[in-house]
């Protein structure tokens, strides 16, 4: 397919939905046609129509927007670059002052594109969004027809939703009313800012995405037409922000402000600020720094649990990990355990359990950036396949939750990840026997070898409680040769160490920043959990 792209972002390659294209076989080449950011005339315009409507409160909400934008650009730069995915086709760009001008209107149809993406752009003209043969899609961030307009999740708080969506539909003349030709929802947590539903709704949008690219490219993208009614929303008034924000903020303090939350809050300050540092002092002085082993599940925008942290938190906590510890790989570790060397500073490991994609889409290019390797423990027999995992059977986008394939995880291993046995199939081997166990414990040792021609393998049994493991199953991983076995239960690995006993620190879940915090600093503060 030839694609053509309207936007109006300043930098759409760097954008997450350009990575979707760019993985798309089917795409031949793309023609991004960008609109330019209004004159000074019509910007100056614009600015007064908003002062008209919101009121006088609009000029110092701009000026303040203005300036955080401008910290957050420099600190921006400073800190990273978008992560970038080379383009497998020929890109072609246009970039221009309208959409409605004729020389915009001459160029795409010169073009001759089979499909139109809307990303980003103002409302299109049926004199542009028609030419592609296929006609224009549109990737609006609500579910329709509910939620048309913008902007994504306002609108879904302020009614009290208790879901998010995507849509990707046919562009008509409408707004947001056309053949909807892939939809996504997911459901809004009570915990949730404007922050987290928008973060939600942009994944769902990617996700849509690729499905209608898919559609398109089968020849199944006819659509189905949207249901009567539904609403068509406009940007808010600022007054209908702050009232929003307000709420929002009154709710978090409603659940901070509990005395168990107050005692919590002030458990991990003392932690953090006085009983940390002094340990650490004295471990520092006398060489006696443990290995903490981070665990995580997945990593993802479209649900909050304990098994789940976002893209936006995994950074900060690698970022804080990298800047409190030595992270070093599971080669260096199992040295470490073995040998018991003297440590002057702790040594972390990062370790995901399941296997999950959104660790391969997330975590790797992180961790690249970063200059550090994780490691990832397989349930072997459902890499690769349409299988979920048994934990996620009442997970609202359990359809969502994929795991890798077989070339993704060769990927990661190129990138000097490590990888290690979570099962078979993600079994509780306490209440294994026999051939079943055989099967857990040394069909998925063999699949590993198989793939990347490991002798010494490690493994993390399937939840990771004490009681999900038998001596029957802790007799056989031994006799099938593991290098080492982890649990998940809390715990800082003392040096040297019983290699077949390790414990971990669960670092990726629905935690606050303090909580986190804590614990990677090996404080267990459980007790204050409910």
């Amino acid at each position: 397919m030839r694609i053509v792209v309207f936007t109006g972002h300043v930098d759409l390659e760097a954008q997450p939905s350009w990575q979707v294209i760019a993985r798309t076989r089917e795409v031949e080449a793309v023609l991004i046609c960008r609109q330019l950011p209004s004159s000074w005339s019509g910007a100056s315009r614009r600015f007064w129509r908003n002062v008209k409507k919101h009121g006088l409160l609009w000029i110092p909400y701009r000026l303040g927007v203005a300036a955080l934008h401008l910290v957050a650009r420099l600190i921006g730069s400073r800190e990273r670059n978008p992560a970038r995915l080379a383009a497998r086709f020929p890109v072609e760009r246009f970039e221009t002052s309208s959409f409605r001008a004729d020389d915009t209107i001459s160029r795409v149809t010169n073009w001759k594109p089979d499909l139109g993406i809307s990303l980003g752009a103002p409302i299109l003209k049926p004199s542009l969004f028609t030419i592609p043969v296929h006609g224009t899609l549109n990737i609006h961030e609500g579910a329709v027809p509910e939620f048309r307009g913008a902007p994504p999740g306002f609108w879904e708080l302020v009614s009290g939703s208790g879901e998010i969506g995507a849509t990707a539909h046919w562009v008509d003349e409408g707004l947001d009313t056309g053949r909807v030709v892939a939809a996504l929802r997911a459901k809004i947590y009570p915990k949730d800012t404007l922050r987290d539903v928008q973060a939600r709704a942009a994944e769902l949008g990617q996700r849509v995405l690729a499905l209608a690219l898919t559609r398109v490219a089968a020849g199944e993208a006819v659509g189905v037409a949207q249901d009567h009614g539904g609403t068509t929303n406009r940007q808010p008034v600022l007054s209908q922000r702050l009232a929003l924000a307000l709420r929002l903020a009154a709710r978090r303090a409603r659940r901070r402000f509990r005395l168990r939350e107050l005692a919590k809050t002030g458990a991990q300050l003392f932690s953090l600020w006085m009983y940390c540092p002094a340990r650490d002092l004295v471990r520092t002085l006398t060489a006696s720094h443990p290995l903490r082993a981070f665990n995580f599940h997945r990593v993802t925008h479209l649900c909050r649990d304990g098994m789940t942290v976002s893209p936006d938190v995994l950074r900060r906590q690698a970022t804080y990990l990298c800047r409190t510890h030595d992270v070093i790989s599971l080669k260096e570790a199992l040295v470490l355990i073995r040998e018991g060397r003297r440590l002057r500073r702790p040594a972390a490991l990062l370790t995901f359990d399941d296997g999950y994609r959104s660790v391969y889409e997330h975590a790797r290019p992180l961790f690249g950036e970063l200059g550090i390797a994780g490691c990832c423990f397989l349930s072997t027999d459902l890499v690769g396949t349409d299988r979920r995992l048994p934990h996620d059977e009442d997970n609202p986008v359990r359809s969502m939750l994929e795991v890798m394939t077989w070339p993704e995880v060769h990927t990661l291993v190129a990138d000097g990840w490590s990888m290690g046995s979570h099962s078979a199939t993600h079994a509780r081997l306490s209440e294994c026997r026999g051939e079943v166990l055989r099967h857990e414990v040394e069909g998925s040792r063999q699949t590993l070898f198989e793939q990347f021609g490991l002798h010494e393998l490690t493994m993390a049994y399937p939840y990771g409680g004490r009681g999900d493991i038998s001596q029957e199953a802790r007799d056989a991983i031994r006799a099938a040769g593991y290098a080492a076995c982890f649990s998940d239960v809390f715990g800082e690995v003392a040096l040297p160490h019983d290699p077949l006993d390790l414990d971990r620190i669960e670092l990726g879940g629905d935690h606050d920043s303090l909580s986190w915090k804590v614990a990677a600093h090996g404080i267990n503060l459980a007790r204050f959990r409910g």
